[in-house]
């Protein structure tokens, strides 16, 4: 099974000095940059997905896979997997087109 996420089970801090807390700034930041690109990629696919289900005449979403997704998250990442979840389906909408209303 996937790694998940332990709760109440975390490691001790390494003893901080400014060199330790520089260096892991810094490869926090890296994971960052990579989890975003990762995200993008994903909300690409997610939008031709759903481009194309349209383009065949079926539903752009399919609840039954958003759902799975919910719980691959939250089987993860506990509750809070959800929210993030959420996140990435609502990024994943194609863009609206814009109205008369909009500038």
């Amino acid at each position: 099974m996937p790694e998940t996420v332990p709760y109440g089970d975390l490691p001790r801090p390494p003893r901080a000095t400014a060199g330790a807390a520089h260096e892991a700034a810094e490869e926090l930041s890296e994971l960052d940059e990579q989890l975003i690109a990762q995200l993008v990629l994903r909300i690409r696919l997610g939008r031709g997905h759903q481009l194309s289900r349209r383009a065949a005449g079926l539903p752009t979403t399919s609840l039954a896979q958003e759902n799975a997704m919910l719980r691959r998250y939250v089987a993860r990442l506990g509750d809070p997997g959800a929210g993030i979840a959420l996140a990435i389906l609502e990024l994943s909408r194609p863009p609206s087109a814009p109205t008369a209303e909009q500038p």
